[in-house]
Formats: structure tokens, sequence, C-alpha cells
């Protein structure tokens, strides 16, 4: 038969993803026990974005960053290979046991094991999920550039473009190679043999696949429109019309939240069939190509035979923990979906957007917005005084090439910021300026941010009795450790674009961390340890009222006005809206 419907094939694929996703389970299991003792070994707990110097200079450093590309590959390779393998069993009719497929995938790794295996590994892992096209897996999936990164792309034009042209080069390359596995796992091809023949199949292909995958997309499109129609437009609706009728609201929330954790289960098991139908469909397409001559699915009586449902077992056990958790949570409403927002507002570089950087009227812009805090950076001249600015050099804000260690306050306070009336300003002006008013996040910044830099500046603030007005922030972790250590009374917190190991044990109050890594597994853990979480930076609406839903302490932007309109929304939110922001994370 022509590949038009795979559905029968759900239960085998279900029982497919649950075994690899068990194995892969174990693998990222003993991954983390084998490289968390050469972490142990070195005497730390946690491995970040400010441990550069461990990274290279140290044997550990690089031993687990060749484990990390270790797990990438075995990851990429083991995953995609079941599938294809499977996939391949489908075109041939073959029943094969799931546990021959996963030795064949097993075996099948040493042919990978290459620069070009590697490559595509690598590819797959992190380039794949950037472009949006073509193969990936479920570890990287969400991979997506880091939020100050694309803010640099996104304020210059050039970077812009370039970066627009990168990712079209990448997606020409993903779709290039994209039979690349296929040729090696299913054709017995070498790497490099199977790259040259995907980009011969796709040259002479290339119009059917890109008709293809039109199609393809726009089926999928349209089955996630009618299953939003279903399960959440549908319960919006009632909530509207239907529910002002129903005089218990228990029973009201309760039909709410059934209805909408019924969506995200069965969305949750469509996501699973997603990439395998797409590798089937590939491979159907592989096959073609290289035959030129139309495939059929052997569609076997032993999967004729089948269901095309799981079994009548697991429905009604899911079908029971469903409305058992939905009547506990109805219950216990307000616990499990709070009315407000408890994550606080913090401006970046002053006033975030809203005011010139860094300057004393950023901040007090913030502080009319009502902001809970103002995160601002100081560097040290070259008579020693500490001064507010961001860059190593004043060329963006203020057209001055010369860093701040090389000008005297004198020359700094000439400067005019962003083409504005506002100076540069002093630290000890910010602190005057927000005593009382707000919390303010004094980030130690640049070459001048050393130990002196910490001694000065907690002097400073406990001059103006402000030890519990300010919070000492950076990004290079043995500063945070040294104020820890030699002044607790000091408010600090660490912030980290990525991080590895045991994050809770590193020795802060607050634990920055990049919107990307801020998991809410991770907001738990730090709680746990009496330490709060800061995110930095949300600038996006989507991301601002994701963080502004979590436990998230405190949420550093640039969009400050934004945030607070959508803090006045959550806080006014429907029951519906409560639910889907919960269970949407």
């Amino acid at each position: 038969m022509r590949p038009k419907t795979l559905l029968y094939l759900s239960p085998e694929i279900w029982k497919y993803q649950a075994v690899t996703k068990c194995v892969l389970a174990l693998l990222l299991a003993f991954f983390r026990t084998v490289t968390l003792s050469p972490l142990r070994s070195a005497g730390r707990a946690a491995v970040s974005g400010g441990d550069f110097y461990f990274l290279f200079h140290t044997w550990q450093g690089p031993w687990i960053l060749l484990l990390f590309l270790a797990l990438f590959f075995f990851y990429v390779s083991f995953d995609l290979n079941v599938k294809i393998l499977y996939a391949g069993n489908v075109l041939t009719g073959a029943a094969e046991p799931v546990r021959a497929t996963l030795r064949r995938a097993f075996l099948a790794l040493p042919k990978f094991l290459n620069p070009d295996g590697l490559g595509v590994a690598l590819y797959v892992a992190l380039i794949a999920p950037l472009v949006g096209l073509g193969l990936n897996i479920f570890l990287t999936k969400n991979w997506k550039v880091p939020a100050f990164a694309a803010s640099v792309i996104e304020a210059v034009p050039l970077y812009g473009v370039l970066y627009l042209i990168l990712l079209a080069g990448f997606a020409w390359l993903g779709i290039a190679h994209i039979f690349c596995l296929h040729g090696v796992l299913l054709d017995g091809l070498s790497v490099r043999t199977a790259r040259w023949y995907s980009r011969e199949l796709m040259r002479k292909h290339w119009k059917k696949f890109l008709f293809w995958n039109i199609r393809y997309s726009l089926l999928i499109l349209a089955l996630t429109a009618l299953e939003i129609t279903l399960f959440f437009l549908f319960p919006l609706t009632a909530e509207r019309y239907l529910f002002p009728n129903v005089t218990d609201t228990t029973a009201q929330r309760f039909l709410l939240i059934v209805t909408l954790l019924s969506g995200f289960l069965c969305t949750g098991a469509a996501s699973a069939l997603v990439m395998p139908f797409y590798i089937v469909r590939i491979t159907v397409l592989y096959r073609e190509y290289s035959t030129d001559m139309p495939v059929y699915i052997r569609r076997t009586p032993d999967r004729c035979s089948r269901n095309p449902v799981p079994g009548a077992g697991l429905v009604l056990v899911c079908a029971f923990a469903t409305v058992s958790l939905s009547s506990l949570m109805a219950q216990n409403f307000d616990a499990y979906f709070p009315v407000e927002t408890t994550t606080r507002i913090i401006a970046h570089r002053g006033g975030g957007a809203e005011a010139p950087e860094n300057t004393l009227s950023g901040l007090q812009t913030a502080i009319a917005l009502g902001a809970y805090g103002s995160e601002i950076d100081i560097q040290r001249t070259a008579d020693g005084y500490y001064i507010v600015n961001h860059d190593v050099n004043f060329q963006r804000v203020a057209g001055e090439s010369r860093t701040p260690a090389e000008m005297t306050l004198t020359e700094i306070r000439r400067l005019r910021v962003q083409h504005s009336d506002s100076p540069v300003a002093t630290l000890e002006e910010m602190l005057d300026a927000s005593k009382g008013h707000l919390l303010l996040f004094v980030e130690l910044k640049g070459d001048t941010a050393d130990q002196r830099m910490c001694d000065d500046v907690v002097e400073i603030i406990r001059k103006r009795g402000m030890l519990r007005q300010a919070v000492l922030i950076s990004m290079k972790y043995d500063l945070i450790d040294y104020l820890e250590t030699w002044y607790p009374e000091v408010l600090t917190g660490y912030l980290t674009y990525f991080g590895y190991g045991d994050l809770t044990s590193l020795n802060c109050d607050y634990l920055g961390v990049e919107e990307q890594s801020a998991t809410l597994s991770l907001m738990d853990s730090v709680h746990a340890q009496g330490k709060r979480v800061l995110v930095w930076t949300p600038n996006t609406l989507d991301a601002q009222e994701y963080f502004l839903t979590t436990k998230a302490d405190g949420m550093i932007t640039d969009n400050v006005v934004q945030a607070n309109k959508i803090v006045n929304r959550l806080n006014r939110r429907s029951d519906f809206e409560r639910i889907l922001s919960v269970f949407g994370r």
C-alpha cells in the first residue's frame, strides 16, 4: 500500500519510543556518574560559565568536554539509528523484536566513529534544532541561541544578516545530507559515501522532496489545529458560556482540569509519533529516489491485526489517573494554580530599554515603574573610583573608545550616555538614588573586577547602611566565593549561562541563570537549599509570561513596562488561564 496512513503503527512506535527512552535515560545517568567523578576530584561540585580556566587549564575540564562530545555521539547515533532501522523493517515487512533492533543499532555505532560521523552527530544535536529542519533528537530539540547572544544579533543589522546567511547554509547542509544515515544503516555505505550519495539523490529530486515536506508540514499544522480546538478552545468556550450556569465551583474546575490534562496527555502521545512517522516517510522517499520506482509499505498480517490504539488496560489506567489527579487539583485549586505571580521584576542595566542604560535617569525610571530591583554594571577607573558601564569601553554608549581603566573619573564625567544629557553615573550615586526604593543588583564587571573591587564595594555599601538593600553579582565565581567567605553579611549572586553538576552547592545567596538553563527542577533544587533564583534576561512576551508563572524569585529584563502589563493580566486570570499556565510549562 502507499504510505498515506501509518496510524496502525502507533502502538509499535510507542513501544519503541518507551524502550529507547529508557535506554537513553540509563545512558544519561551513567554519563552523569562518570562526569561528576573528575569534578569531585578537582574539589568542585559543579562547572559553569564562569569556569573557563577550569575547562581549559586542568585535565578534568577537557576530559568533561570530551565526555559531552561522546554523549552527543552516542545519543544521536543510537536514538536515530533505532528509528531508521525500524523504518527499514516497516518497508520490508520484517516483524523484528525491539531488542533485536536495539542490538543492531548498538552494533552500527562503530560505523560513525570517524570525523564524518562525529560531524553528523554534532549537526543533528546542535545545528538542526536552530534550523528547524530535518532530523533531530529529544535531548536538544528545544536548543536555541542563548537570549543574550540573540539580543546582540538583533541589535546589529550586519550580525542579523550574517546569522540568516549562516542558517540558510546550515539548512541546505541538513537537507542535502538528510539520507546520510539511511545510506549507512540500510545499505552499508560509509558515512562519507553516504553523504555524497544523499547529495546526489537530493540534487535530482529536491523539487519532489520540497513539495512533500510542504504537504507534511501542512498536515501537522491541520492536526495541531484540530487538537487545539478539541482540548483548548472547547473548554475555553465552555468556561465562558456554559460554566456560568454551574453553581458548584469545584465541579466547574474539575471539568476544566480533566479536559486540559487529557489534552496535554494526548499532545504528548501524539508528539511521540511525529518524528518516527517522519523518518518512516523519509525512508520511503530514500528508497523511491534510489530505485526511481514507487515503494509500497508491506502491511504484514502481524501488524494489521494490532489495535490502532494502546491496550484497553493502559487506557483505563491513564483515565483513572487523570480523573484522580484532576479531582485532587480541583479541591486544592489555589495551591496548584496560584492566583498571583510571585516573580519580581528587575530592570536590566538601570531602567531596561525605557531609559539610557546604566544611568541615574534609568534607575529613576525603574523606581517610577515600580520595579522590585535594578541591575547595574560597575568598573574601576584609572584613579580608583567606581563608575557604571557595561561594555569594555564607552564606544557604543558615548562614542569613547577608551576603557574605564584608561580614564580618570573627571574624564569619564564629561561623557554623555546615548546622546542624552545623562552623564556616566558613579556607584555612590546609584546607591543613594536606590536607597529605600528598590533592591540594587551590582554586577562586578570587566577586567577590573577583582578582590580589590570586592573589598572597596563592600565598604562603600557598608558606609551607607545598605547591606540588605544591595546584591553583589558577577559571572566570576571566584569573586562571589570570596565575598561569601569574607563578607557573609553581604548578599551575593552568581550569574551563569550554563552549568553542570550540583549548582545548588555554589557559595552564593542568589543563583542567576540564563533563561534557557532556568528549568523548573533547577528552581526547586535551589529553593530547597534556601537560596533564590534569578532568571536573565527574558525580553519577549512569551518568555516573560512563562517565567512570571514559575517559582523564579526575580526576572532581570529590559522590557519592564511589558512585564508590568503581563503581571497585571496574570493577576486577573480566569480559572482556565491559571490551569493553562501551569500545564503549559
